[in-house]
């Protein structure tokens, strides 16, 4: 059969594309930057030796709308912070829900918490990079951390990241926290970004490189030096721009500035969503987006997620039907392919402490992230454009 002579072709090429991603991925099991906490001793030593005599101030900046999930569980773990010189400022954009109300109220119990009022959204701005931008300019900090409403903070954050800002001596710190994730279509579809930032890009890699390209970013936890935020412009950059944080980290290595993209999951925790809709949705919004609208790019990406993590599958059945007219070694090596991801998966589990029963389900997350696409194209072509919390973005307004 013609096809017997393809096969061949399509499993050597697929587990060659695979064996450097394992190497990646085995690579980031060493290398991967983790948030360590910080006793106080060290931490004091720290500053001496930079000469500081107190820690630098920092502002901590939360946008909120609707937020009445976690808002104040957000707060309160920002408000007990041991670092010993911050403010936190939280803008409630013109929420709908018992925000306003919870905000209010946290206000009174915590006097270093201060409440602003978001203004009607300007057109061209998407409403998260607005309310930010708006959160700078009341910001007193030489440091500014962004962070989602929906995080909740162990109480070392401040200190551990400020340690890291004064050893590697960085203007933006990222980080990857816990993600908590319930329903199975969480547990299936999240992890395709920590697959992404396991698996296709060396961690320590992003600190050395000065490529824009080599770069990586996730907008629940932000930390900028204000000096780093005014360089690249800050959120005005990025003002139409609904995946903000991948291209705010761009722009830190275009003006020439140091990041980190860390594993904080021992420091910050979330539940993105809570469920499989609101994944699909939430996942819809920024997909196509984060790949600057490139059709080609994301084509491309589209149908290498279907190559290299279904069609093992479809080759392994091929194998054992014609297993007779096969060479054995082919036939392993077609097995193979259909298990490396899997142990991508559990060893990026291991490290993120993710579910280890949906590592073995990674077809599924690559047919998710499939359909996800399709619908992001979906969303940005059609005449409504993407919508998001009450709000509609048409692509237009989106470049």
């Amino acid at each position: 059969m013609e096809i017997l002579s393809i096969i061949p072709y399509i499993i050597y090429t697929i587990f060659a594309v695979l064996i450097v991603l394992l190497g990646v991925a085995m690579r980031n099991i060493f290398r991967f930057s983790k948030l360590i906490p910080q006793s106080k001793e060290d931490y004091s030593q720290l500053l001496a030796i930079h000469g500081l005599t107190q820690s630098p101030f920092v502002s901590i900046l939360v946008p909120a709308r609707n937020e009445e999930r976690l808002i104040r569980q957000c707060l309160e773990s920002l408000a007990k912070q041991d670092y010993d010189n911050y403010e936190v400022i939280v803008l409630d954009d013109r929420s709908t829900d018992r925000t306003a109300k919870i905000l209010d109220e946290l206000s009174l119990q915590f006097p270093h918490v201060r409440i602003i009022k978001g203004k009607e959204l300007p057109e061209g701005w998407v409403g998260k990079n607005f309310a930010c931008h708006t959160l700078s300019l009341e910001a007193n900090g030489d440091y500014l951390l962004f962070t989602d409403a929906d995080t909740i903070h162990n109480p070392q954050t401040l200190t551990s990241s400020m340690s890291l800002f004064l050893r590697q001596k960085l203007d933006f710190i990222t980080l990857i926290p816990y993600e908590e994730m319930v329903s199975w279509g969480e547990r299936i579809i999240i992890p395709m970004i920590h697959f992404l930032y396991f698996a296709y890009l060396p961690n320590d890699i992003i600190t050395k490189s000065k490529k824009a390209s080599v770069s990586a970013a996730n907008g629940q936890f932000m930390f900028f030096t204000r000096e780093g935020y005014q360089k690249i412009g800050g959120h005005i950059t990025v003002k139409n721009n609904i995946v903000e944080d991948v291209f705010l980290a761009k722009e830190i290595k275009r003006h020439g500035l140091r990041m980190a993209l860390v594993d904080g999951t021992d420091m910050v925790f979330c539940r993105m969503y809570t469920s499989f809709i609101e994944t699909f949705n939430g996942f819809s919004k920024n997909l196509f987006a984060g790949f600057g609208f490139d059709l080609p790019l994301f084509i491309f990406f589209l149908v290498h997620l279907f190559v290299l993590y279904i069609v093992p599958y479809f080759t392994a059945i091929f194998l054992v039907i014609y297993n007779n007219e096969i060479p054995q070694a082919l036939i392993i090596l077609g097995v193979i392919n259909v298990v490396i991801p899997i142990i991508i998966r559990l060893t990026m589990s291991l490290r993120f402490r993710l579910s280890y029963s949906a590592a073995f389900l990674h077809i599924l997350t690559a047919l998710y992230s499939i359909a996800i696409g399709i619908n992001s194209l979906r969303w940005t072509y059609s005449k409504r454009g993407i919508q998001w919390k009450g709000r509609e973005y048409n692509k237009q307004s989106l470049q």
